[in-house]
């Protein structure tokens, strides 16, 4: 096999994954990380695999919630979500894309070191939110 000096691989889609314990519909609302820019990048995608299925709900949900929480863990931008509402429900190892908001259509930014959390947003008594595996795909910037 011929050797890659460039490493060639390391420009393209990147793609890591985590597995995420049950959030509990009792829980309040919670962040879990999910990713570390390993260099300079743009995420251009987040999606959720449940091992169970959660039923969406216009009063008691939970909301999933992408945030950039920046290289020292206090940032609270969100950069996208998906609300449990009645009607958008997640079924079981199902992947479901968790959408990036309308001002990061082109993907979210990062420096080396920023962190990305999936935040479980409670609204009312909440919905269970089973465990499962978060999906990230994002592009090393170049230059």
């Amino acid at each position: 096999m011929a050797e890659n000096p460039n490493n060639a691989r390391s420009l393209g889609e990147q793609v890591v994954q985590a597995n995420l314990a049950v959030h509990a519909a009792a829980t309040a609302t919670e962040a879990r990380s999910i990713f570390t820019a390993p260099c300079a990048c743009v995420v251009r995608d987040v999606s959720y695999t449940p091992d169970v299925a959660s039923t969406g709900d216009n009063t008691n949900t939970t909301n999933l919630n992408v945030i950039n929480k920046g290289a020292a863990g206090s940032g609270t931008t969100e950069v996208g979500n998906l609300d449990l509402a009645t009607g958008t429900d997640l079924v079981a190892f199902d992947n479901t894309r968790i959408p990036l908001n309308s001002t990061y259509a082109d993907g979210v930014t990062l420096a080396k070191g920023d962190v990305i959390a999936l935040q479980f947003e409670k609204v009312s008594t909440g919905v269970l939110v089973g465990p499962g595996l978060v999906t990230i795909r994002f592009v090393p910037k170049v230059g």
